[in-house]
């Protein structure tokens, strides 16, 4: 079984950073994103959606190594200013075509 190898890449980030992130993913080169709702604690505290608050959003995308560098460096500062985290762990995906 043929597999692609890549990385998935997952950023936290409040939900009001959604566009501005979903714009560095396009701008790397990812051709897809999957965006979920995200409650959890962290560093900040509890962040969790409610009638007040919009909670974060987790945003992950199976990327090419080199797109993922390019990501991951374009947002480095902005991660730090704005209070959001990324990273990238290695991935095996199918079908391998869908990659190329």
């Amino acid at each position: 079984m043929a597999t692609a190898k890549l990385k998935l890449v997952t950023i936290i980030a409040s939900f009001e950073l959604e566009d501005r992130v979903v714009e560095r993913l396009r701008k790397a080169g990812a051709k897809g994103y999957t965006i979920v709702a995200a409650d959890g604690r962290g560093k900040t505290g509890r962040r969790q959606h409610g009638v007040f608050e919009p909670g974060n959003a987790r945003i992950e995308s199976l990327m090419h190594a080199e797109e993922c560098t390019k990501l991951l460096a374009s947002i480095a500062a902005e991660a730090a200013e704005f209070g959001f985290i990324a990273y990238a762990v290695d991935a095996e995906a199918v079908p391998a075509s869908r990659f190329e």
